[in-house]
């Protein structure tokens, strides 16, 4: 499944690009002022923290999607798993798209905005979903026995 990894970085990278060139400087309202559609950069990681360090974000989300892809890749030679596969998958794909972001212009292009949260991409939506597929797949395995010698 690993093919996935790229399609999600190509996904992220058009809606991005679409964000750019048609939402710079407008709001589009998708569902009133709860759900919108603006142009937004952000230097930061979630959330807006750490603005001002693209490079310095740059090289530790790097160095914790290789850690994940190393983890996934040993972890799955002992566990099958199709749910801690794609769990992964778009834990790296999503997180990939924005590191390219942080590479290739120095910020993150954010265009999804739901009132009371955050500002967010493709990129986030697919490492937010990563990490909710991540969490059932572990809360599944705690019940079962020796669920830790399962793990690692």
């Amino acid at each position: 499944m690993d093919w996935l990894i790229p399609f999600i970085l190509i996904f992220d990278q058009i809606t991005k690009k679409i964000a750019q060139e048609y939402l710079n400087g407008k709001t589009i309202s998708i569902i009133g002022d709860y759900f919108t559609l603006s142009y937004v950069t952000n230097t930061g990681i979630a959330f807006g923290m750490f603005q001002g360090h693209p490079f310095i974000m740059g090289i530790v989300a790097t160095f914790v999607v290789t850690v994940i892809y190393i983890y996934r890749k040993i972890h799955l030679r002992r566990n099958k798993s199709f749910l801690f596969d794609l769990a992964t998958i778009f834990i790296i794909g999503g997180a990939l798209g924005n590191i390219y972001d942080r590479i290739r212009i120095e910020y993150v292009v954010d265009m999804f905005s739901v009132k009371y949260f955050s500002v967010f991409n493709v990129a986030d939506s697919f490492v937010t979903i990563g990490g909710i597929l991540l969490a059932i797949y572990y809360l599944n395995l705690k019940g079962s026995k020796d669920s830790w010698k399962k793990t690692f």
